[in-house]
């Protein structure tokens, strides 16, 4: 009895840790288009999803004036019970934004009629049939192949600048940026923040490497050579040099929220004050 039920657990444990096929075609972004509106979502292989509905104006151009309606969550394929039997595909929206029926932690579980490389057939609960076509061209605003550009804020990055001048003043470099990236999956050096903090999905930061490598290269920089914006933009060109090992081509641009250089203290503390994160409040003292 011993050996027999060893072997069907085993057989248990295999057959759920084995990923359906279909996985992989799900993976990536689709669009659906009913009347003048455009929704887009990407399935992403790390189990997230994310939706975005645009409204298309007058010469085929984006309204963007309208609504928008984004939902992000997280979604997961099931093998049917029975052979013979659809899959299903389960959504659990964990951020919603927007005039829509989703439900924050309220899952949806679809029947996958139809899947293949450029389209999958859906039926709601509710018997409602949706056709999505794989997105491979569409470009909208703020967005790269369909799918919205992450943006992730550095956070206040302070440093003293290298002085050329024994007599010369103490300057400080304060720098608050966003990486703008095409996506975050396989990267370690863009960190969730929600692992920690309970934050809805979408929030990241930066890898603690990261910020050491900006800094290290922002610390050997004089007044000379950020004291103009034009200057500056050269500075821009090595961070972007300097990023590109650790995250690749997915980081499409490097923005500037705010440079200061100030040659005080006061000057540093509201810089910072600005750009720190609010601070969480325990849910004891909530209670």
């Amino acid at each position: 009895m011993w050996p027999g039920l060893v072997a069907l657990l085993a057989l248990f444990l295999v057959a759920c840790d084995k990923e359906p096929p279909e996985r992989e075609i799900i993976v990536g972004p689709w669009k659906d288009t009913i009347a003048s509106y455009h929704t887009i979502i990407s399935f992403r292989a790390n189990g997230s999803f994310g939706t975005l509905r645009l409204a298309e104006g007058q010469h085929s151009k984006i309204d963007d004036t309208a609504e928008r309606v984004k939902v992000d969550g997280k979604w997961q394929l099931l093998p049917p019970e029975v052979d013979g039997d659809p899959l299903l595909l389960v959504m659990t929206p964990e951020v919603v934004e927007g005039d829509t029926p989703w439900e924050v932690d309220a899952p949806v579980t679809y029947l996958i009629e139809q899947l293949n490389p450029n389209r999958m057939m859906l039926r709601s609960p509710a018997g409602e049939r949706l056709s999505w076509d794989r997105l491979r061209s569409t470009r909208a605003p703020e967005e790269e192949g369909g799918l919205p550009l992450i943006h992730v804020a550095t956070g206040p990055m302070v440093v003293g600048l290298a002085k050329e001048r024994l007599n010369e003043e103490n300057r400080y470099l304060c720098v608050q940026m966003e990486f703008i990236l095409s996506d975050v999956e396989g990267t370690s050096y863009i960190e969730d923040v929600r692992l920690d903090s309970g934050e809805p999905s979408g929030s990241y930061r930066i890898h603690p490497s990261v910020r050491e490598a900006l800094v290290l290269h922002m610390s050997r920089l004089t007044h000379r050579d950020v004291r103009s914006l034009k200057r500056f933009q050269a500075v821009l060109t090595d961070f972007k040099r300097i990023l590109t090992p650790y995250l690749g081509d997915r980081l499409k641009d490097v923005k500037v929220v705010k440079v200061v250089v100030t040659s005080t203290r006061d000057g540093v503390d509201t810089f910072v004050a600005e750009f720190a994160p609010e601070p969480v409040e325990p849910e004891d003292a909530k209670s």
